[in-house]
């Protein structure tokens, strides 16, 4: 600590020695202060060894998502011609466990499948909170609109959300909801909620999130699901050792 604020002390007399300077000479300050920023960018803030780790660990933990590294079942569509892969991907109806897998690693992986936004908001809807998700996910659709609905959208917004007497208000603290409404008085544009946004998102991934993933109701549709993939998988693979064995047959006798 001594040595901390003995550091700061001698960094401060050297600017307070160099203000003369700077306005004798302003060209040379301003160098002076690019050298010294240029110095501060080449210091390193994180360790090599935690970066190394943290690449490791998403490696780790993704690399059985990729089909290239192991192969997914149906087959990895840019490996053959068959796009059942796709499909089973895309369903709403019978999620395949390795996606809900992804569901637990982050929010934001729960949010991004449209099954797993659907599965959240369900348990959302029981605790009494699901307008948090509905506020995201309007603030999500806002910077995909056309500029000339932003304006009129962010008024609705606010008012449905955040005004006093709001449909479904959010749980913002005083400061987020006085720079958001200072932002949307000056410039109403489709980035002037993310404040907001993020406030919220931090919100359910600190409360709802982490109880979402801890609650049976998650384990029960992993399990629920799993067995559904094994009996899809395993009808799929009787097919196909069907296909097989008929093909065989046509051209043993063919020949």
């Amino acid at each position: 600590m001594r040595m901390i604020s003995t550091n700061c002390q001698t960094e401060q007399m050297n600017s307070n020695a160099s203000e003369p300077n700077s306005l004798l000479n302003p060209v040379a300050s301003i160098r002076t202060e690019i050298e010294r920023l240029q110095k501060l960018l080449q210091r390193r803030r994180i360790k090599l060894s935690k970066v190394a780790e943290s690449y490791l660990f998403h490696c780790e933990r993704y690399a059985e998502f990729d089909g290239f590294l192991f192969p997914p079942e149906p087959s990895n569509p840019w490996l053959s011609d068959n796009t059942d892969f796709w499909v089973f991907e895309s369903s709403m109806m019978d999620v395949p466990p390795r996606r809900i897998k992804r569901w637990s690693f982050s929010l934001r992986e729960l949010l991004q499948d449209s099954a797993g936004r659907e599965h959240f908001r369900h348990f959302l809807e029981k605790e009494f909170s699901a307008e948090n998700l509905k506020f995201w996910e309007v603030c999500e659709k806002i910077k995909t609109i056309p500029q000339k609905d932003v304006q009129a959208t962010v008024s609705e917004i606010y008012r449905e959300y955040l005004a006093v007497g709001a449909c479904d208000p959010v749980n913002l603290d005083c400061r987020v909801l006085e720079s958001v409404k200072r932002r949307i008085d000056e410039n109403p544009d489709r980035y002037c909620l993310e404040e907001a946004q993020e406030h919220i998102f931090q919100l359910m991934k600190r409360d709802s999130y982490n109880r979402y993933i801890r609650l049976d109701i998650y384990k029960e549709f992993i399990l629920g699901n799993r067995r559904k993939s094994k009996k899809r998988f395993g009808s799929v693979r009787h097919l196909c050792d069907l296909s097989t064995k008929i093909n065989f047959k046509t051209r043993y006798s063919e020949i």
